[in-house]
């Protein structure tokens, strides 16, 4: 479906360009000298507009392709673009055309050698250009509401206003074609020509008032998209007001993990500035936990009682703390402005929680992410099984991230630019914990070995088969765990499907320093949705779901906190005015994502995971496939489920941290749950 979408988007620009030449055409007609001539310049006006309608064919049948997929990819074309169109182009084919037809008529049966002027005034007639010029305009039209007004659910005031709009156009427009045609027909004269002085005062009077008229649009759009100056978080999409009567209800502080008792595993993180040298020699600032990037590595057993203090030396911003996929306690989560203040330099704050569930887990500040994960503020958790007697085995988090160092524990690609080594014996089992801590997707090829996919965002696969050759994409945010026996030769693992050498941005696994692992045989994507075999679940498709909701992710042009930016929207809304998912503990939700735009959208979901249900109408067939950060691709659509299980206000959100920034973020609201935290300009939290 992405194909489709884009070509789609792209015939709605080639449609102006087309109809634009159509209109040319016509307006030309009236140049004629000789019966011959008109016949012959009516004959490409035919050829250009039957061109004309073939492109327009093209961009009905892709919407009725996505149409058939799902309704949320097209409902405002279908609503506002296709009946424009059909308008238009019928009142071309039942006049425009029929009277061009009567004019040349007559032209052919004049005896004169050239064109009679009676004729050439008839070109003139509002008749035969109006039909066109409505068809190029509803063209510039559906290029404006795909760029400015794209939406699903459809809004009908984007109808009122896309319609009404070219109703006072077209009353207009009329109005002064027909005067201007009576004019000539009475005065029995072509209109005069415009001097060049003329013509430069008139476009200067149109350049002067679509100026003025973008200014006041500019001027409008900033004021009106400023955040507010203070705001409650759970306070948007109509879900909470700050008036509500707090006193029957939960506030987030008091949703945490044990205050008492000593605790299993005790961490501190120290936040600061750092100052660093990059690969092009220059020197550059850098925000570090423990003067590491990526943070230390935490490693904890399940059912542990963990306890981390965080403190910020030097982070004017402030920072904190969230466990990213692990479903701690609301009021651990991490997030400035929902579950707690930002920590500012000379602050600290701890976190207590029981580490419940097994897996591959990281951590990140959620003060400003978009910035603060960008420049190092990030790091490993990882919560083992239980301690059993069996012998260790090589056990590696790898992340993929633009800022990283070698910090002894933790392996980084993509931004040290060199091979690192690991030395493993021929037989050992190794366990390679892959972590996207990007924005985008990554992809990962593992050469020099069959493995399996043994967990994905930290929940056991249901018997995984050994595979090979298959590219990993991991979401942003997204954790794959891979499991091999170490073969006699070298292993390796890259970004890149380029032979690795030893000046590649690479891991390797081998058990001297010289080897080198065969070149990645790419066979195809790995596919989670049809990988391992089924197992028990709570819910699926046939399940009575207590709620159900539509996500639908898209793009547009817009202003957002006062600047014009590429909004990343859901629902047709931007935060705070994206919808909330309420629900009451015990509910299980439904919720289906619908990607239309153009770029990839990992949503992360705070404190649950969710079960996908199914991928583009296609059920999963394979293990159960539990995720917390799941990538929606343009043209894709997932049905997901998942168990309120776990009460408090949790973020919702695409993990393309820039995404969230301009506006791709949301709630999960429990009903009784209010947080006394705030957000904004006025107050030490910051916005995504």
């Amino acid at each position: 479906m992405r194909g489709l979408l884009m070509l789609e988007y792209e015939m709605t620009f080639l449609l102006i360009i087309f109809w634009g030449i159509v209109l040319y055409k016509t307006n030309r007609l009236h140049r004629s000298r000789t019966d011959t001539a008109l016949c012959s310049n009516i004959g490409k006006v035919r050829l250009w507009l039957y061109t004309a309608i073939f492109m327009t064919g093209i961009k009905v049948a892709a919407i009725a392709v996505l149409w058939h997929a799902d309704w949320a990819f097209v409902e405002d074309k279908v609503l506002v673009q296709l009946p424009l169109y059909l308008l238009s182009i019928t009142a071309v084919f039942s006049f425009s055309l029929p009277y061009l037809k009567a004019v040349s008529s007559e032209a052919l049966s004049s005896q004169e050698s050239t064109l009679p002027e009676a004729v050439r005034f008839q070109l003139f007639n509002p008749i035969v250009k109006f039909p066109v010029t409505a068809v190029l305009i509803s063209s510039v039209a559906a290029c404006m509401q795909m760029l400015f007004l794209s939406q699903s659910p459809f809004r009908p005031g984007t109808l009122v206003l896309v319609w009404g709009g070219l109703f006072v156009w077209a009353v207009l427009y009329w109005r002064i074609q027909s005067m201007r045609y009576n004019r000539i027909v009475a005065d029995q004269a072509f209109p005069p020509n415009r001097s060049v002085q003329q013509k430069c005062a008139r476009a200067a009077l149109v350049c002067l008032s679509l100026a003025a008229l973008l200014g006041i649009t500019v001027l409008t759009g900033m004021t009106a998209s400023r955040l507010p100056a203070r705001m409650n978080m759970a306070d948007h999409g109509g879900s909470l007001h700050h008036h509500t009567n707090h006193a029957s209800m939960i506030s987030v502080e008091d949703l945490k993990g044990p205050q008492s008792g000593t605790p299993d595993r005790m961490f501190t993180l120290s936040a600061q500035t750092m100052k660093r040298t990059t690969l092009s020699g220059e020197l550059e600032e850098v925000w570090a936990f423990n003067q590491l990037i990526p943070g230390p590595e935490l490693r904890v057993q399940e059912g542990e009682l963990v306890e981390v203090k965080l403190v910020n030396i030097d982070i004017d911003e402030g920072v904190t703390l969230h466990w990213h996929g692990l479903n701690v306690p609301n009021g651990e989560d991490g997030v400035a402005g929902l579950t707690q203040d930002a920590v500012l330099p000379g602050g600290q704050h701890t976190y207590r929680f029981i580490a419940n569930q097994t897996g591959t887990y990281w951590y990140h500040s959620h003060q400003q992410s978009s910035v603060q994960v960008a420049k190092g503020l990030y790091g490993v958790l990882i919560v083992e099984p239980q301690a059993s007697n069996e012998a260790k085995n090589v056990d590696l988090a790898v992340m993929s991230h633009g800022q990283g160092t070698s910090n002894g524990t933790t392996i980084t690609l993509g931004s040290l630019g060199e091979l690192q080594r690991v030395l493993v014996n021929p037989g050992t089992s190794v366990r390679l914990r892959l972590i996207n801590a990007r924005n985008m997707p990554q992809s990962f090829h593992l050469s020099g070995v069959q493995f399996r996919v043994t967990a994905i965002d930290g929940i056991d696969l249901h018997e995984p088969q050994l595979i090979s050759g298959q590219k990993l994409l991991l979401a942003a945010g997204g954790r794959y765990d891979l499991s091999f026996q170490m073969p006699t030769g070298a292993v390796g693992l890259a970004h890149s499907t380029d032979f690795i050498t030893d000046h590649s941005d690479a891991l390797v696994l081998a058990s001297n320093n010289k080897d080198l692992p065969p070149p990645f045989q790419q066979e195809s994507t790995f596919d989670p949705a049809a990988y391992g075999t089924p197992s028990s679940v709570p819910f699926d498709a046939e399940t009575n779901y207590d709620r159900s909701y539509t996500l639908v992710l898209d793009n547009r042009v817009g202003f957002y906190n006062g600047k014009l930016t590429n909004l990343q929207t859901i629902n047709g809304y931007v935060f705070p005015h994206t919808p909330s998912l309420m629900v009451r503990e015990g509910d299980i939700v439904k919720v289906k994502f619908v990607n239309r735009g153009f770029m990839d959208h990992p949503m992360h979901l705070h404190g649950h995971h969710i079960l996908v249900l199914s991928r583009n109408g296609t059920a999963v067939t394979g293990s159960p496939w539990w995720t917390d950060t799941l990538n929606v691709a343009p043209g894709e659509t997932y049905e997901t489920a998942f168990a309120a299980d776990n009460p408090g206000l949790w973020m919702d959100h695409c993990h393309n941290l820039d995404h969230a920034a301009a506006g791709m973020s949301m709630h999960l609201m429990y009903e009784g749950i209010y947080t006394p935290y705030e957000i904004g300009a006025d107050t030490i939290n910051l916005t995504e």
